[in-house]
């Protein structure tokens, strides 16, 4: 009952006092050394990205520098999302407006209201500046500004109502009533009031740049690069797109290259460079020298702060161009051996082949194919496959267009040089006459009967027995090449047998593919593996064989190839279409080693077999030969071999001529085919004349020629 002592009283009221001050001091000297950190932590986080640096491929040139490929710079104009919104943002125009002015500046109201207006002035006169120079008007801009904003609007919107979503779950309270009084005491202590708006989340679409306009002209992309104060909030974006100058021509040679799908793992991927897609080549040589070929993009570091903004940018590494190629093929050859098969086609008008018998008339051909190779090198000057197609149709073609050339029954795409598969009908007797007299079955002087067919008339005949019913009569290898008698060879192919003749087709690469740097090369087919236990099983074949039906199927270039064998003194060459110069992006990097011609000599093929195998070669195109008429040329000797492969009775035969020029000093191999183009010497023959008439011209042949 007796009242405390004023000092004690005094002295609990202190310290009922003190005690929660020192709570609250406590509290205060935490926030401010403990979660100062924290807040400034994340006011200062940032994001990074990267952005692709342009990078060019290599060119593709040809043997006389004409491009086949290259890539050639596109201008595209960006304007930035903040000076396209509408209505303007209120919190980045501020922003904008403070961030111009000095700190005494920006305690002025009316200074500050003042430069916010200048800055809208400048967007609307930045807009109508952009219409006039891209030549847009003000309805197509403003689609496109619309469509900009509303995307950027979606993925904003979606974004913060994920974060809405998340931020209304509510965690359930404890049970028990002291747990759930702590937890509600904490809540109310830590959580911030919520203040609509201030928390939203800005996405880094709203403070990027967006498409507006795609391939301008270089003058658009230089007014405005020199005038950046005319176009606040716009830049220009350069880009490479793969174009082919030379279009349609040696396309199946040169290729396309396309930027690669989704699916398509490539070794100079780049995942942190989501904007940038590696070129991918899809056949020829930009896909044999896609290494080579694929230029190094650069990479933009570029650094963002937490609302987005851009913060600072720096190159981490600059784009490295890629190697340029150099063709072997010859521009003027390669476009006279595609227009010659052109002509063939019924695809343009006659224009360097004679007019069409009317007495003998030749089924137009399905496809063709024309391959022009130096004997001693393997040198590729020319390699013409018909039907062609545009290469357009991988840089800006339609579906109307890819439906039309897909429908082709003649496959376009297809590139008959190394893929298509044919019997060369008599161009193997030239393999048949070698193998006989390696074999020692025949020798070149020994006299034969040929009485049209050999032991039955109505089977294993020539043709001028089918035609006139009688044979050659008696002739030697010279003339049983130039007059292409069947029965000669089959008489030899018996004597001989299906191993040694197999045999010998394999040494002139028959049946493998000839090793061309050049992707999807098929290599044929050959009857019989070769080993002794299968000779009996395949001996019916041999006759066949021996003039190039049977089951025995090549390729042009294998073809080509083999007569450089006879050519260039029974060395069997390596082709290639790109040559060891030009593949370096310095002078310092320039390989001037002597090329290292890559041949194999044919084994157990002698000097004297290859003699008398040309004197017949050369008697083809001579009076009496399969050739003279449609073949001879006055202006430079031609040796080669007329070939009719036959197809079956439902379908007309392929023709072919090969051969090489000048035959008394041979310098390239060639071959001309024409798919169910009927007679090797009236269909094919003429298109042989005419193109090495071209080459005359060039003096790539004859007295002149280097």
């Amino acid at each position: 009952m007796i009242d405390p002592p004023a000092s004690l009283r005094f002295r609990l009221l202190a310290a009922a006092f003190a005690l929660p001050a020192v709570v609250v001091l406590l509290r205060i000297a935490w926030v401010q050394y403990e979660l100062q950190g924290r807040y400034l932590e994340v006011l200062q986080e940032t994001t990074t990205e990267y952005e692709t640096i342009s990078a060019r491929d290599g060119r593709i040139l040809s043997a006389t520098s004409e491009v086949f490929a290259t890539d050639v710079d596109q201008y595209s104009i960006e304007v930035h999302y903040r000076w396209l919104q509408e209505p303007v943002d209120e919190t980045w125009l501020r922003r904008t407006a403070r961030s111009s002015l000095s700190r005494s500046e920006r305690r002025d109201d009316g200074l500050l209201e003042s430069r916010q207006q200048d800055i809208e002035r400048q967007r609307s006169d930045m807009w109508s500046a952009v219409m006039n120079v891209t030549g847009l008007n003000e309805a197509a801009f403003s689609e496109r500004r619309e469509k900009i904003q509303t995307s950027v609007e979606r993925v904003a919107d979606a974004v913060n109502r994920r974060r809405g979503q998340k931020a209304a779950t509510v965690q359930p309270l404890p049970q028990q009533w002291y747990f759930r009084f702590a937890a509600q005491l904490r809540q109310a202590l830590t959580t911030s009031p919520a203040r609509s708006g201030v928390g939203r989340i800005v996405v880094r679409e709203e403070e990027s740049y967006h498409m507006m306009a795609r391939n301008v002209p270089l003058e658009v992309a230089a007014a405005i690069i020199e005038s950046p104060a005319r176009y606040p909030g716009v830049r220009v974006v350069t880009s490479n797109q793969r174009t082919y100058p030379l279009d349609s021509t040696a396309i199946h040679i040169v290729g396309t290259r396309t930027p690669a799908a989704d699916h398509e793992e490539t070794a100079e991927s780049d995942e942190r460079l989501i904007d940038w897609r590696p070129a991918v080549g899809r056949f020829g040589v930009e896909r044999e020298y896609e290494l080579q070929l694929q230029g190094v993009p650069g990479r933009r570091r570029v650094v963002r702060n937490r609302r987005m903004e851009i913060v600072s940018t720096e190159i981490e590494r600059a784009p490295v161009s890629g190697r340029d190629l150099l063709l072997t093929i010859n521009v003027r050859l390669q476009q006279h051996a595609e227009a010659l098969l052109a002509e063939c086609l019924l695809e343009t008008p006659r224009r360097f082949l004679p007019a069409t018998d009317e007495s003998q008339p030749q089924p137009v051909p399905t496809g063709g194919s024309i391959v022009v190779m130096e004997a001693a090198s393997g040198r590729v000057v020319a390699a013409a496959s018909a039907p062609a197609f545009s290469p357009r149709l991988y840089t800006d073609g339609d579906a109307a267009d890819w439906q039309a050339v897909n429908a082709d029954p003649r496959f376009p795409f297809l590139s008959r040089t190394i893929q298509t598969r044919l019997p060369p009908g008599s161009l193997m007797k030239v393999i048949t006459a070698a193998a006989a007299l390696e074999t020692r079955t025949i020798t070149a002087d020994e006299p034969f009967v040929c009485q049209g067919y050999l032991d039955r008339p109505d089977q294993h005949r020539c043709l001028i027995y089918r035609l006139y019913g009688r044979g050659h009569g008696t002739l030697r290898l010279q003339q049983a090449l130039a007059q292409s008698c069947n029965v000669y060879f089959f008489s030899a192919a018996r004597k001989m047998g299906f191993r040694s003749l197999r045999d010998w087709a394999t040494r002139f690469g028959l049946g493998q593919r000839s090793g061309i740097d050049l992707p999807f090369e098929r290599a044929g087919n050959l009857p019989g593996s070769g080993r002794p236990s299968d000779a009996d099983r395949y001996q019916n074949e041999t006759l066949g064989l021996a003039i190039g039906q049977s089951r025995v199927l090549v390729t042009p270039l294998q073809m080509a190839r083999m007569m450089a064998a006879v050519a260039n003194g029974g060395w069997l060459v390596t082709p290639h279409v790109v040559s060891p110069d030009g593949m370096a992006r310095t002078t310092d990097e320039v390989d001037d080693r002597p090329r290292q011609v890559t041949r194999q000599k044919i084994a157990g093929l002698s000097a004297e077999t290859l003699a008398e195998i040309r004197d017949g070669l050369a008697a083809v195109v001579q009076p009496g030969g399969s050739g003279h008429r449609t073949v001879q040329l006055p202006q430079v000797a031609i040796a080669g071999k007329t070939g009719t492969a036959q197809t079956g009775a439902t379908e007309h035969d392929h023709a072919w001529f090969a051969g090489y020029v000048p035959a008394d000093n041979p310098q390239y191999s060639f071959v001309v085919v024409l798919e169910h183009g009927g007679s090797g010497s009236r269909a094919a023959g003429p298109v042989a004349r005419e193109l090495v008439r071209k080459m005359w011209s060039m003096r790539l042949v004859g007295e002149d020629a280097p």
